[in-house]
Protein backbone atom coordinates (compact mmCIF):
# COMPACT_ATOMS: atom_id res chain seq x y z
CA UNK A 1 0.00 0.00 0.00
CA UNK A 2 1.25 3.44 -0.86
CA UNK A 3 1.00 5.82 2.07
CA UNK A 4 0.12 8.68 -0.28
CA UNK A 5 -2.84 6.75 -1.69
CA UNK A 6 -4.04 5.88 1.82
CA UNK A 7 -3.81 9.51 2.96
CA UNK A 8 -5.58 10.69 -0.20
CA UNK A 9 -8.47 8.40 0.75
CA UNK A 10 -8.51 9.68 4.33
CA UNK A 11 -8.36 13.32 3.23
CA UNK A 12 -11.00 12.76 0.54
CA UNK A 13 -13.35 11.24 3.10
CA UNK A 14 -12.62 14.03 5.59
CA UNK A 15 -13.25 16.61 2.88
CA UNK A 16 -16.58 15.06 1.91
CA UNK A 17 -17.71 14.82 5.54
CA UNK A 18 -16.72 18.45 6.10
CA UNK A 19 -18.45 19.58 2.90
CA UNK A 20 -21.61 17.69 3.85
CA UNK A 21 -21.64 19.18 7.33
CA UNK A 22 -21.00 22.63 5.91
CA UNK A 23 -23.82 22.31 3.37
CA UNK A 24 -26.44 20.69 5.58
CA UNK A 25 -25.75 21.22 9.25
CA UNK A 26 -23.12 23.86 10.00
CA UNK A 27 -22.90 26.63 7.36
CA UNK A 28 -19.64 27.97 8.79
CA UNK A 29 -17.42 29.38 6.00
CA UNK A 30 -14.20 28.11 7.61
CA UNK A 31 -15.60 24.58 7.70
CA UNK A 32 -16.31 24.74 3.98
CA UNK A 33 -12.79 26.05 3.34
CA UNK A 34 -11.26 23.21 5.37
CA UNK A 35 -13.25 20.69 3.36
CA UNK A 36 -12.18 22.31 0.09
CA UNK A 37 -8.49 22.23 1.03
CA UNK A 38 -8.68 18.59 2.13
CA UNK A 39 -10.44 17.56 -1.09
CA UNK A 40 -8.22 19.67 -3.32
CA UNK A 41 -5.04 18.03 -2.04
CA UNK A 42 -6.22 14.47 -2.64
CA UNK A 43 -5.51 14.86 -6.37
CA UNK A 44 -1.78 15.61 -6.09
CA UNK A 45 -1.39 12.86 -3.49
CA UNK A 46 -3.01 10.38 -5.87
CA UNK A 47 -0.80 11.64 -8.69
CA UNK A 48 2.30 11.22 -6.54
CA UNK A 49 1.20 7.79 -5.28
CA UNK A 50 2.26 6.21 -8.55
CA UNK A 51 5.53 8.08 -8.74
CA UNK A 52 7.66 9.08 -5.75
CA UNK A 53 10.73 8.53 -7.88
CA UNK A 54 12.55 11.75 -7.06
CA UNK A 55 13.39 13.49 -3.84
CA UNK A 56 11.21 16.41 -5.00
CA UNK A 57 8.16 14.18 -5.39
CA UNK A 58 8.73 12.60 -1.99
CA UNK A 59 9.14 16.02 -0.39
CA UNK A 60 6.00 17.30 -2.11
CA UNK A 61 3.95 14.33 -0.91
CA UNK A 62 5.33 14.70 2.61
CA UNK A 63 4.50 18.39 2.81
CA UNK A 64 0.97 17.82 1.45
CA UNK A 65 0.52 14.97 3.94
CA UNK A 66 1.49 17.18 6.86
CA UNK A 67 -0.16 20.37 5.64
CA UNK A 68 -3.69 19.02 5.23
CA UNK A 69 -4.17 17.81 8.82
CA UNK A 70 -2.58 20.96 10.21
CA UNK A 71 -4.76 23.25 8.10
CA UNK A 72 -8.04 21.40 7.66
CA UNK A 73 -7.72 19.27 10.78
CA UNK A 74 -7.24 22.27 13.03
CA UNK A 75 -10.36 23.93 11.62
CA UNK A 76 -12.34 20.72 12.10
CA UNK A 77 -11.11 20.51 15.69
CA UNK A 78 -12.20 24.08 16.38
CA UNK A 79 -15.69 23.83 14.93
CA UNK A 80 -16.54 20.16 15.44
CA UNK A 81 -14.78 19.45 18.75
CA UNK A 82 -14.93 22.93 20.28
CA UNK A 83 -11.16 23.25 20.68
CA UNK A 84 -10.89 27.03 20.23
CA UNK A 85 -7.08 27.25 20.09
CA UNK A 86 -6.70 24.48 17.49
CA UNK A 87 -6.49 26.89 14.57
CA UNK A 88 -3.24 28.44 15.74
CA UNK A 89 -1.50 25.78 13.60
CA UNK A 90 -3.61 26.45 10.48
CA UNK A 91 -1.14 29.01 9.04
CA UNK A 92 1.68 26.49 9.41
CA UNK A 93 -0.42 23.94 7.55
CA UNK A 94 -1.11 26.40 4.74
CA UNK A 95 2.58 27.21 4.50
CA UNK A 96 3.46 23.51 4.29
CA UNK A 97 0.91 23.09 1.48
CA UNK A 98 2.44 25.97 -0.47
CA UNK A 99 5.91 24.48 -0.03
CA UNK A 100 4.51 21.14 -1.22
CA UNK A 101 3.37 22.82 -4.43
CA UNK A 102 6.83 24.36 -4.87
CA UNK A 103 8.41 20.92 -4.49
CA UNK A 104 5.96 19.52 -7.06
CA UNK A 105 6.98 22.31 -9.41
CA UNK A 106 10.65 21.46 -8.79
CA UNK A 107 9.89 17.82 -9.59
CA UNK A 108 8.76 18.88 -13.05
CA UNK A 109 12.28 20.12 -13.77
CA UNK A 110 14.05 17.14 -12.27
CA UNK A 111 15.66 14.86 -14.83
CA UNK A 112 15.37 11.16 -14.23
Amino acid sequence: MRWTQFLAGVYGLAGMVGATLHAHAMPIPALGQAAYVALFHTAPLLFLAGRLTSVWERLSASFFSLGVPLFSGSIYLKYLAGWERATVVAPAGGTLLMIGWLFLLAAAFHRR
